[in-house]
């Protein structure tokens, strides 16, 4: 059994891998007791994996809680792919996703997007290779900056309604807000595909949930994708 910590920017997580299936996942705080509540219900976790994009949480806390286990960091692992990216600049949260990809749709020409805190694009070719990607604002943050950076736009509680046009201003900013992040998503698939034709395209993340039935271009989308990765990414290093 494989413990996979995912720390994203947003939430905490946990998920509990036997083999390539997933057996539990939930959604936890550093300081509460989750993990003496891990020890007496999954004995048998021999490997635990933390992947920490904040950089607030430390191997060696775990090290000391669960201290007969193997406990790694994403970095410190080989990976199933090249890449031509910086490698520091490289986020624990894409090298799942990359590894994901690469497992689930091996010698295909990948594009990777994952709609959670930030809007990311990551592009993996047919031979293994991370060719690079994007970063934009996720959906939670263009909100945020709207109301940040003027004197008098609300800070609004979205909600995923149809409109094609608002007729008030929280509705002109929910509606033209997730249609721009949508065209957005739409127009980079678009630009990728003109030169890949073929290209798997591969949706996630936290925000994917609005995109699902809006974005339809061979689309493959999983909730648990970058979870899968990580704990495929402890079985390409034999663990």
């Amino acid at each position: 059994m494989n413990l996979i910590i995912d720390c994203g920017n947003t939430n905490l997580k946990y998920f509990i891998f036997k083999d390539d299936r997933l057996v539990f996942k939930n959604l936890f705080k550093w300081e509460d007791d989750w993990k003496s509540k891990i020890k007496k219900n999954f004995p048998d976790i021999k490997n635990i994996l933390l992947s920490d994009v904040t950089g607030k949480y430390h191997k060696v806390d775990l090290e000391k809680n669960f201290p007969n286990k193997k406990v790694y960091e994403v970095k410190a692992l080989d990976f199933p792919f090249k890449t031509n990216y910086n490698y520091e600049n490289l986020g624990d949260d894409r090298i799942g996703l990359i590894t994901a990809a690469i497992n689930k749709f091996p010698k295909e020409d990948c594009l990777v997007i994952d709609a959670g805190s930030c809007l990311t694009f990551d592009l993996i070719s047919s031979k293994s290779v991370h060719e690079g990607g994007l970063i934009s604002p996720g959906l939670l943050i263009r909100f945020k900056i709207l109301n940040q950076y003027t004197s008098s736009l609300p800070l609004i509680d979205f909600k995923d309604k149809k409109m094609e046009i608002g007729n008030n201003t929280k509705n002109s900013i929910q509606t033209g807000t997730l249609e721009g992040f949508i065209f957005e998503i739409k127009g980079q698939i678009e630009k990728f595909k003109r030169k890949i034709p073929n290209l798997r395209v591969v949706l996630t993340g936290g925000d994917a949930k609005y995109l699902y039935k809006r974005i339809k271009n061979s689309i493959f989308a999983e909730q648990e994708f970058l979870a899968s990765g990580l704990n495929n990414l402890l079985k390409c290093n034999k663990l």
